[in-house]
């Protein structure tokens, strides 16, 4: 059975994250949408872990560097989007592979976030112990946007309290796996 190629979708409660934390190389407004390009330098240590992902699938392209292109709507009510493209001897296309490689990529997105996620506020209550770690939660969902993708304080609070239980901040890139966030499927 032939595998479905996809392009390479950022999963939409990673967009405000990623958007924000990431250095533009382009910005620009667009056709109503704030849009702007992030590069990922092919041997930077997030462009290795892609490019290492392309290769385990036999991925046919060498690219020279990727890019997330960002597009986000002036209207609150549209969705924003983003996918990785690459460059490849000079001309940009979008990325696309198998949808288990998609996946693959979005789960790394996904522990980098969880990562700033928990040490945002471990951080927050170390140098301020009289901060509400359901405060700082707060201001860290809605930094990013995370209400409007369904998540809640208590879930947050679960997942910051289940990382810290061992106190090993790098724990999770050794033995977990990104779940599937709000049973997220695409």
């Amino acid at each position: 059975m032939a595998q479905s190629i996809v392009p390479i979708k950022v999963r939409p409660h990673l967009i405000p994250f990623f958007y924000k934390e990431f250095k533009a190389d382009t910005d620009a407004h667009y056709l109503k949408n704030r849009v702007r390009a992030c590069k990922i330098v092919i041997n930077s240590s997030l462009g290795k872990m892609i490019r290492i992902t392309l290769e385990k699938s036999d991925y046919p392209v060498k690219p020279q560097k990727f890019y997330i292109y960002f597009s986000v709507p002036d209207k609150v009510s549209d969705k924003a989007t983003a996918e990785i493209y690459q460059t490849v001897k000079g001309s940009n296309s979008f990325l696309k592979v198998p949808e288990k490689v998609a996946s693959d990529i979005n789960d790394i997105f996904e522990d980098l976030f969880r990562y700033n996620f928990v040490l945002t506020v471990s951080t927050a209550l170390k140098y301020a112990p009289n901060l509400k770690v359901e405060k700082v939660i707060l201001d860290f969902m809605t930094e990013y946007n995370l209400e409007e993708h369904g998540f809640r304080l208590d879930t947050m609070r679960s997942l910051y309290n289940r990382e810290m239980r061992e106190s090993l901040s790098l724990k999770r890139f050794q033995s977990k796996s990104s779940n599937r966030v709000l049973n997220f499927s695409k």
